[in-house]
């Protein structure tokens, strides 16, 4: 009985969500294994020379948990955790991160690290929002379809033409910086390269390696963002010398395209050359002159500065992610961190020599492993959490003999603001992956309401518009427009029922309870997420799990205390029905909470103390157990 239990839980027969894409394994499990046994190995060998015994693994509720936090991003079900600690099968770790990379939860919480990452949001505080829905989902099923990490990274920098367009969403990534190409691309060395330019965008610094014309030569590769046909819109819109103009219904659609379809756009891949600014102050060059893109590591590549390259974008986009050590360092260190919860070096984002690290053979083992992955991010977490190291203790003496934390064991850490949220929300839904997803669907929306359904779709519209090259044919095709929009809005009931089925397909983030990737990004102000950290999606990654006074609120008589503990539907619930006895009940609901069976001395204590048959005493014993630090952090 309990072997078939397992069997179903690991094939998904009982509860396996549905995949999030189709799963593209780069190798098999066989070949997956050795890479763990060898990075096993290597990290061995620096316990080996601090003389120091290598680490315990945790027990099976601690793997349990641990491995679902950092998979998924959320606690077990109360059918998982039982299907796992109540089998004894040698296999059922490997088979459980097996089962997790395969669900929905893995491309969920992989989902909420690159939109922290890439500060992906969905529009507010007066910003166009244009870009957002193609955007958000270009990177969605980036994630869902396990897109390699260097050609998702090439179509991000390489991106042109129109956000809107099918497949084109990657055009957002220089949208979200629109105004500021140089403050992009020191957030793309950043993120994908690991070096930090920010500061000499301005001026050379004795601290930092870059100097300030080494920023430019490399902002010269993608300089020269414009949108496609730029200014037929502005000569059009001005043909009307009427003050009051954008008041009219003419002039609201006027504002509507530019909004939404002329602003995500991208005229052709970079120039390739960029003046230096007025103020430049230093014997290389000139104010006002005009440079050529250089790089300075990985492949040396050159742009002339005589003449517009049209796609020097491609070509710095192939030079960043091509047998670039830069780039392979960063997507290991991030990787490590996401998995071990502490970086290879510190911090993350900054490149470190092999030789500069605590184990060059390990660090050049995992370089090579990457790339021979094709950039698979899930095979390479597939490897990470299938070695030993995983499954370390947290080793205090190691600490203290001067072995990184990289090595000794995921330290204790409050989970982040969604991996909370996704845990709660766990506790209310019995199938939490299978919850409702954002939509994104092409659909025009004006004045919040879908209009040509079934004539015309955002993509069609967009198309249609940035090719007007002439500012007279676009005042026509706009008057047009907005008569076909004024008689759609009286359509026939066969026509609103179109609408309504559009209406369900609009772009934007799920309605309802729902895990953290499928809301709003960020959260609004004041909702449970960013209470407890979430990122504003400003700056890169910059979630915070500190603890302040709202969040024990929230947990004591807050949010929590409505979404779960009062809430007599919460699939935590679900295990009073499958206990036949009292102290059965009080197991199932630690299996649910915590992933692990109480103690004897809890067990005793809860049933002389706490449980009395009661509903509410069932309540209190789900109140106390989120209250507590074990449920509240990673171990």
């Amino acid at each position: 009985m309990k072997l078939r239990f397992l069997t179903a839980l690991m094939t998904g027969a009982v509860f396996l969500p549905a995949l999030a894409g189709p799963v593209k394994d780069r190798t098999d499990q066989a070949v997956l294994k050795k890479a763990a046994y060898q990075i096993d190995t290597l990290v061995a060998d620096i316990f080996r020379r601090k003389k120091l015994p290598v680490p315990e693994v945790v027990d099976d509720s601690t793997f349990l948990r641990r491995s679902f936090l950092v998979a998924a991003g959320r606690i077990p079900t109360l059918e998982e955790a039982a299907s796992f600690l109540e089998i004894d099968d040698p296999s059922k770790r490997e088979m459980l991160i097996d089962y997790l990379l395969k669900s929905d939860g893995y491309r969920s919480h992989m989902q909420n690290y690159v939109f922290d990452l890439l500060r992906a949001r969905d529009g507010g505080r007066g910003e166009s929002n244009s870009y957002a829905p193609p955007y958000l989902n270009f990177i969605q099923e980036s994630v869902a379809n396990n897109v390699p990490w260097d050609e998702f990274a090439r179509s991000l920098v390489a991106a042109k033409g129109v956000a809107w367009e099918e497949g084109n969403g990657a055009v957002g990534y220089y949208i979200r910086d629109k105004g500021m190409p140089l403050d992009n691309l020191a957030i793309t060395m950043q993120i994908f390269t690991g070096e930090r330019f920010e500061c000499a965008q301005c001026h050379d610094s004795p601290t930092n390696k870059w100097e300030r014309m080494d920023f430019f030569e490399l902002a010269a590769f993608t300089h020269g963002q414009r949108e496609i046909n730029d200014g037929v819109w502005n000569k059009a819109r001005q043909s009307y010398n009427d003050e009051d103009f954008r008041r009219t219904e003419l002039g609201r659609l006027y504002e509507w395209l530019r909004d939404n379809i002329h602003y995500g756009t991208l005229a052709d891949q970079g120039a390739g050359r960029i003046k230096l600014p007025s103020d430049y102050q230093y014997k290389d060059g000139d104010p006002g002159e005009m440079i050529g893109g250089r790089t300075h590591f990985g492949k040396k590549i050159r742009s002339s500065d005589r003449r517009d390259s049209g796609k020097s974008r491609v070509e710095f986009a192939q030079w960043m992610t091509t047998d670039n050590p830069n780039f392979d360092y960063i997507a290991v260190n991030r990787m490590w961190e996401r998995v071990m919860g502490n970086p290879l070096t510190e911090p993350v984002d900054a490149y470190v020599k092999p030789d500069q690290t605590a184990s060059p053979a390990l660090v050049n083992f995992l370089t090579r492993l990457m790339a021979d992955l094709d950039y698979d991010l899930r095979a390479f977490q597939n490897v990470l959490l299938l070695t030993k190291t995983f499954q370390f203790a947290a080793n205090p003496k190691a600490f203290e003999a001067g072995v990184p934390q990289a090595f000794n064991g995921r330290q204790l850490e409050r989970m982040s603001a969604e991996q909370i949220w996704d845990s709660l929300v766990t506790l209310v839904a019995e199938h939490p992956d299978k919850l409702p997803k954002r939509k994104f669907g092409d659909h025009v929306y004006y004045n919040n309401k879908p209009v040509l359904v079934g004539q015309m779709t955002m993509s069609q519209l967009a198309r249609e518009v940035v090719a007007i090259d002439d500012p007279e044919k676009y005042r026509e095709y706009v008057e047009n427009l907005l008569q076909k929009i004024k008689s759609d809005s009286g359509s026939s009931s066969a026509s609103k029922d179109m609408m309504m089925m559009a209406s369900r397909t609009r772009p934007g983030p799920a309605s309802g309870i729902a895990r953290a990737s499928e809301l709003p990004a960020p959260a609004p102000a004041g909702h449970f997420l960013r209470e407890f950290g979430q990122s504003d999606r400003e700056l890169i990654a910059s979630s915070t799990t500190e603890a302040n006074v709202a969040q024990v609120l929230e947990i004591m008589n807050g949010h929590v205390e409505k979404m779960v503990v009062a809430n007599s539907g919460a699939s935590v619930y679900e295990a009073l029905k499958k206990g036949t006895t009292e102290a059965d009940k009080v197991r199932y609901i630690y299996y649910a909470v915590l992933s692990r069976p109480p103690s004897d001395g809890e067990m005793n204590m809860l049933m002389r103390d706490v449980i009395d048959g009661s509903r509410e005493s069932y309540q209190n014993l789900v109140s106390a157990l989120l209250q507590t630090h074990e449920f509240m952090f990673v171990q």
